[in-house]
């Protein structure tokens, strides 16, 4: 998909008019339910248990709203809640939601304390990277903590032209990795700015995690990358439970079922909280597909 289009997706999404009849009619929250489990740990916590019952893991991620500073406790509560259905569960969270905008020097601390608790219920973190911007920040935490916490996952998107050095001693001492596309503007001198070269750099990123020891997070939709992913992991001679698939929920539930139900380990990103509605629109600009079903359910609400 061209930048072109997702700039404009973008504008029409997040124009204050859109957005006060989104809300006002309901549409707005009504079509969230395709991707957001919810603004409760009640609701995150329901679908987290229905997706496992269907063989699925699942990674939760809290969605503040504007100043929310509650992001481990609510990652701790929905752990109380799962019980048994915590373990093997991770929580995805963003290092901005603890720190990076105030006292930076407590940030390991909160986020030991969190992989703390998941430990206790046989459950994992793993750290998002927000752009470029906090890149070396996020490193710096990730490694922070790691030695007392081995399994604390860190997430490298391809977009982004430094992952492709930092990868490799990452993976050489057995680092979980999550490889993805990447969400985040990259100034073109740092990243990738076309899809095919993207596609590439994920494919060399995620080669070189395998080819040297890594746990694998394959975060992709894509179904040629996925197929590419299988083909690295027999050539590398990883098996199923060396490394795992991770979608989006609401994107294409079919093949997270279909990979679980082959044998592979399929992980479903769950995200919940009141910042759900502008989660809502980062999805519509990363889908610009989905606009036009969007339009039609705020006109239909009308």
């Amino acid at each position: 998909m061209k930048a072109g289009t997702h700039g404009f997706v973008r504008r029409v999404v997040r124009t204050r008019k859109l957005e006060a009849a989104a809300l006002t009619s309901g549409a707005a929250e009504e079509f969230a339910k395709t991707y957001v489990a919810g603004s409760t740990v009640d609701e995150a916590v329901a679908l987290a248990r229905r997706l496992t019952s269907q063989g699925l893991l699942v990674s939760l991620s809290y969605l503040p709203l504007g100043e929310d500073n509650h992001t481990v406790d609510m990652l701790t509560r929905v752990l109380d809640a799962l019980g048994p259905t915590a373990h093997g569960a991770e929580l995805s969270i963003k290092p901005s939601t603890i720190g990076f905008s105030g006292d930076g020097a407590s940030m390991p601390g909160r986020l030991k304390a969190l992989c703390d608790a998941a430990s206790e219920r046989g459950a994992h973190v793993t750290l998002e990277m927000e752009g470029v911007t906090h890149f070396t920040e996020t490193l710096d935490l990730w490694r922070a903590v790691i030695s007392a916490h081995p399994t604390l996952g860190l997430t490298l998107p391809a977009d982004v032209r430094r992952c492709e050095r930092e990868v490799l001693p990452l993976a050489r001492n057995g680092a979980r990795l999550r490889v993805c596309a990447g969400a985040h503007p990259v100034p073109r001198a740092l990243g990738y700015r076309t899809e095919h070269d993207r596609d590439l750099a994920w494919v060399r990123l995620l080669r070189r995690a395998m080819e040297n020891g890594a746990y694998a997070m394959v975060a992709t939709h894509h179904p040629t990358l996925i197929a590419i992913a299988q083909d690295l992991a027999r050539r590398c001679d990883i098996d199923p439970e060396g490394f795992e698939f991770q979608m989006f929920h609401g994107v294409r539930p079919l093949e997270q079922r279909r990979l679980a139900d082959i044998g592979y380990q399929s992980r479903t990103y769950i995200p919940f909280g009141p910042g759900w509605f502008e989660y809502l629109t980062s999805r519509i600009v990363a889908r610009p597909r989905t606009l036009v079903g969007y339009l039609r359910a705020i006109r239909d609400k009308r």
